[in-house]
């Protein structure tokens, strides 16, 4: 993915050795990862949106909203994202296909994080606010009575 838009042979060198670098631990030994880059590495965050970009955005974009028949839109900060759909039944098939999608390349989805919420301005129980990356997220009327979030 990395070689597809860098050309420089010694920058892609450079971030092999990341890769392969080992990770000094608390009790003072160098752990080395068999996959992935190593937690906390320096090149970690980098990558990790590199990888993202082709595995969920460009995937999102190119194949999931070509073929949803509502709106459908991805917000991605780092590793953490939401998707909303204005169809309830496009966002679970969506949520299986997700799950698919990332253990195709080697990925899984945390458990606890991942969940598919109704969110609607009509004010149904339980579907008019959710937490993204400690925002809050709900529905409210602005001053000419119109649903904003």
């Amino acid at each position: 993915m990395l070689s597809r838009r860098i050309g420089d042979r010694e920058l892609l060198r450079l971030i092999q050795k990341w890769l392969k670098a080992g990770v000094l631990d608390t009790d003072r030994t160098v752990i080395h990862p068999t996959a992935g880059t190593p937690q906390g590495g320096i090149v970690s965050p980098i990558l990790a949106n590199v990888y993202l970009h082709y595995v969920l955005d460009l995937w999102f974009r190119e194949v999931v909203k070509w073929h949803s028949k509502g709106e459908a839109c991805l917000i991605r900060y780092a590793d953490d994202f939401v998707c909303a759909f204005e169809y309830q039944d496009e966002a679970q098939h969506f949520d299986g296909a997700l799950e698919h999608r990332l253990e195709k390349f080697g990925l899984q989805l945390a458990a606890a994080k991942s969940r598919v919420i109704p969110f609607s301005p009509n004010g149904e129980p339980g579907a008019t606010r959710f937490d993204f990356l400690g925002f809050e997220f709900s529905w409210r009327t602005d001053r000419a009575g119109k649903p904003r979030t």
